[in-house]
């Protein structure tokens, strides 16, 4: 069974992504000065949301891992109480402290259908909500959901 997913792009995200580096990049050659702070700044801001960005997602070693660049958000998966795949649960969400749409919809959010929740998410309508025995709600967004839902539940043994 596959255990390494990606993290795909929704047209939002690409659009975003493109438009705030494009315009941090292009300020710098629009209008040069005389100084290296202005790039040292654009350069500084991309490269932080690029480091937190969403790159795929693994099971292995009884771990949840969300792959980032060059590190991981690791979670056990004892600690996770029920796994679903829940198309556009991100519909209608707040973000309260984050990054929302500069590499991923990344932080902490807040809507209608879940209320309160963490996302590692690239794609808003391919949304798997995993519940960990704190009742902390946690949206990723695998390419394919409901293999990794399978998948995830499979390893971990839990249920719905």
């Amino acid at each position: 069974m596959r255990k390494q997913f990606r993290a795909p792009w929704d047209l939002l995200l690409i659009i975003m992504t493109t438009f705030i580096v494009g315009l941090l990049l292009g300020l710098n050659y629009l209008y040069p000065s005389q100084s290296i702070i202005p790039s040292i700044i654009s350069w500084s801001i991309i490269l932080f949301c690029a480091a937190f960005g969403i790159y795929g997602f693994s099971i292995q070693n009884g771990m949840l891992r969300i792959l980032r660049l060059g590190w991981s958000k690791d979670i056990s998966l004892s600690d996770i109480k029920s796994v679903e795949y829940k198309p556009n649960a991100m519909m209608g969400s707040l973000r309260t402290w984050g990054i929302g749409g500069v590499f991923g919809y990344i932080g902490h959010f807040k809507n209608r259908i879940l209320g309160n929740y963490k996302a590692y998410a690239t794609h808003r309508r391919k949304t798997v909500v995993i519940l960990t025995n704190n009742n902390e709600q946690i949206v990723i967004t695998p390419d394919d959901p409901e293999l990794f839902v399978q998948t995830l539940r499979d390893e971990a043994k839990v249920a719905v």
